[in-house]
């Protein structure tokens, strides 16, 4: 694979490697005290200049004075799980009769649909309260006011169309917005919630107390991938510190079959351990099992949850290596595409966006599979780069039956007749507005290291900016070091395990999935490294780890490094 290294500017006036990053990032003295001092009480926004807050807020105190029965009706990925947890978990503190609905991702499909609505209502509900999900259900939304059953939409997702008509709807995408941050995630947007309903009845909740959820909305905004900024990062920061302090059950339990010191969690953990498991349940089997251990009251009902998802994600595992060994076989017969449509009966339409993922970052293409469903197929997009795969999917939307999503992911739904008439609309427009610039793999580079600068007090520097995330990476820097040993590890001999040298200094270094690509790089000879700065905990003893990500074979060797 073909890649480019762009290096971020040298700044000598930095008093620390942690400054230096940043400044190098473009923030401003100013702007690098905001992040480095980002606190809850003053970084977050107003949250009733969300148009509709106030009226929303209004309704649901209604219905906890009035004894009604509210229903959170969620989303099966991890935002809208931990979405519906955090209100559900509120809400009952609250004294309000509360109930979640999670649509079945196989019969049903994402989205407010009617049938759900219709027996939500003949079960007695008077008011649904969507998370993540519903700005663009706008006919679901007038059959909810046929209904005469009350609607309250929290949604982070791009509004496409006219503004549903229900009684309140809160997304800081809408036009219009007030409120200066568009990018929480949809469990961002029903935490907002919680804060105007305690910011205007602080008599029945004291302010803080919803610190406690921070944990669920850190889970959820880091695992959908929203970008890490603003508030999002205070969110995700702390929320990482209440998950540290362990107590909510379904975290001690995910920890538990995940292998993963909950002390010490970090973004690295939820996105790549709690998250696959949470979302394996709604792939596989259905999303409710992923809830129950979130809301797990005792550790024994998190636990046997826990072992559920656990068992979920091993089959998913399979899964996804049948699906992707598949695809890329298809993918040989669209080579000339640049954006790639794969379909098959065969594949679960639960499991494809993962696939997607995988097939766009090693092919660098954006990429949608769709599973054939008889006469309807359904699938998940991903792109890559800085190109929006909702705008390309918008433009071929005639050939569609239902779509929504974002920059980076979206879902869609079509009449299977109609794939190859969409893979031909999607690619004209992929032609016009795909640049070269997203299909080649790009590694910013922060910093220059010398062999002497790769100390333990580097890393407690790196460290100081963590989490990170989408829109804020973790540092990566790049340093000209000597292979002083090297060896494939793990189970299918295709990690690398490294010594390298450099100024008498000998660092241990781990290179993922590289044995095969690097297969030039030898004992004794000198490279340009590009790697994270981590650090590896074994037996008690600390020590300093590079994660190699890229390297640029060079024939000179200078005397400094020698």
């Amino acid at each position: 694979m073909k890649t480019r290294w762009e290096y971020l500017p040298e700044v000598e006036e930095a008093n620390s490697l942690a400054e230096r990053i940043l400044l190098g990032r473009g923030l401003s003295n100013k702007d690098i005290a905001d992040f480095t001092n980002a606190d809850y009480t003053t970084g977050l926004n107003d949250p009733l200049l969300l148009s509709g807050m106030q009226k929303a807020v209004t309704r649901i105190m209604l219905a906890k004075k009035n004894k009604e029965n509210v229903i959170i009706y969620g989303d099966y990925d991890i935002d809208g799980i931990t979405a519906s947890a955090l209100l559900y978990d509120f809400f009952s503190q609250l004294g309000i009769k509360v109930e979640t609905y999670i649509p079945d991702r196989f019969s049903e499909g994402y989205g407010i649909n009617k049938t759900a609505l219709k027996t939500l209502k003949d079960n007695g509900a008077d008011l649904v309260i969507t998370v993540d999900c519903g700005v663009n259900s706008s006919t679901e939304a007038e059959y909810a006011q046929k209904l005469t059953l009350d609607l309250i939409i929290t949604d982070h997702h791009e509004p496409i169309g006219k503004k549903p008509k229900a009684l309140a709807v809160i997304n800081p995408k809408l036009p219009g917005q007030k409120y200066p941050f568009t990018e929480l995630a949809g469990v961002g947007v029903a935490f907002a919630l919680v804060r105007a309903i305690i910011q205007l009845h602080s008599d029945i909740v004291p302010e803080g107390q919803e610190k406690w959820l921070l944990d669920l909305v850190a889970l959820g905004t880091i695992c959908d991938v929203v970008p890490l900024i603003n508030e999002n990062r205070i969110l995700a920061r702390y929320g990482i510190m209440v998950a540290r302090k362990g107590r909510r059950p379904g975290f001690r339990s995910l920890a538990k079959v995940s292998g993963t010191d909950l002390t010490k969690v970090s973004e690295t953990d939820f996105g790549f351990r709690f998250g696959p498991r949470l979302n394996a349940a709604g792939r596989v089997d259905h999303a409710r099992v992923g809830l129950q251990t979130l809301l797990a009251q005792t550790d024994a009902q998190a636990d046997e949850s826990a072992q559920k998802l656990q068992l979920l994600n091993t089959e998913r595992q399979a899964t996804t290596a049948e699906i992707l060994s598949s695809a890329t076989k298809k993918a040989r017969a669209h080579r000339q595409d640049c954006i790639l449509v794969l379909s098959d009966p065969d594949w679960s339409h639960g499991t494809v966006g993962i696939v997607a993922s995988n097939i766009s970052e090693k092919l660098r293409k954006p990429t949608i599979l769709l599973q054939e469903l008889g006469e309807v197929s359904k699938g998940s997009a991903r792109s890559l780069g800085s190109f929006s795969i909702i705008e390309a999917i918008e433009s071929a939307g005639e050939f569609l039956d239902k779509f929504g999503g974002h920059q980076f992911a979206a879902g869609v739904t079509l009449p299977t007749e109609n794939i190859s008439a969409f893979r031909h609309a999607i690619n004209q427009y992929g032609m016009k507005h795909l640049d070269v610039e997203d299909i080649l793999k790009k590694y910013i580079i922060d910093a220059v290291l010398l062999p002497g600068q790769i100390t333990q007090e580097s890393f407690e520097q790196v460290r100081l900016l963590a989490p990170y995330g989408n829109g804020h990476a973790q540092p990566l820097f790049s340093s000209k070091l000597e292979v002083f040993s090297l060896r494939p590890i793990g189970k299918d001999l295709n990690h690398l395990k490294l010594q390298l040298r450099g100024d008498n200094k000998v660092f241990s270094a781990i290179a993922f999935s590289k044995a095969t690509a690097w297969k030039e790089v030898m004992v004794g000879e000198w490279y340009e490294f590009a790697y994270y700065l981590n650090e590896n905990e074994w037996q008690g003893t600390r020590e300093i780890q590079l994660e190699l990500v890229d390297v640029i074979i060079t024939t000179e060797k200078s005397k400094e490094q020698k």
